[in-house]
């Protein structure tokens, strides 16, 4: 398992970043020998549409459990730190709650792969499931359904902005950014009631 230290924070690093790029695969660097990294999700980083049936039409909690990997080449003393900044929005409003923002080095993240003294290697970084309806006040339960009547639906937009900085030990900063959107529709099913029995006929 690939150990990093938690080692100073890049400058670079700006909340205000997280929503200022989009793609399927996004990474900032140079051509050459200069330093690059990239994140690799199968190409994409995508978050599947997920539908809950709760018969009070409230929902409980909305989780994600980012997976990714990193890669990186030409640091030319290995990696000092990856830090990654993960939010969370309603489509279509402003606002947005972080979701874990910090070294990977921390509790929460589990780190798997190469060394981080190598000047190239990769790493796959798996978070623990974290309730993006708890970490502030722009996406909460009350935005999903939230007292639906009996028979209908509501479907709310999410977005969720990935932010990854690798540093380098000679103190080299690329930063990858990466957004996925997915649904989340809320159900309050039409209650059902039925009724069996025995009518015990008989004739004399």
């Amino acid at each position: 398992m690939a150990e990093f230290t938690v080692g100073r924070r890049s400058a670079l690093k700006r909340l205000a970043a997280v929503v200022g790029a989009i793609g399927a695969l996004f990474g900032l660097g140079h051509l050459g020998s200069r330093p690059a990294a990239a994140i690799e999700t199968d190409d994409r980083f995508v978050a599947d549409d997920v539908r809950v049936e709760r018969n009070d039409g409230e929902l409980r909690a909305v989780t994600v459990r980012p997976e990714l990997d990193v890669v990186w080449a030409d640091f030319g003393d290995g990696i000092d730190t990856i830090d990654a900044t993960v939010s969370a929005a309603l489509d279509g409003e402003a606002g947005f709650d972080v979701l874990f923002d910090g070294p990977v080095a921390a509790d929460g993240v589990a780190v798997d792969g190469d060394s981080p003294d190598g000047t190239d290697g990769s790493v796959t970084l798996s978070f623990d499931p974290i309730d993006l309806t708890a970490a502030g006040s722009n996406v909460t339960t009350a935005d999903f359904g939230g007292d639906l009547p009996p028979g209908e639906s509501r479907t709310t937009g999410v977005e969720l902005s990935l932010r990854v900085d690798v540093v380098g030990a000679q103190d080299e900063t690329v930063t990858t950014v990466e957004t996925a959107a997915f649904d989340v529709t809320v159900h309050n099913p039409e209650g059902e009631a039925t009724a069996t029995g025995r009518a015990n006929t008989d004739a004399e």
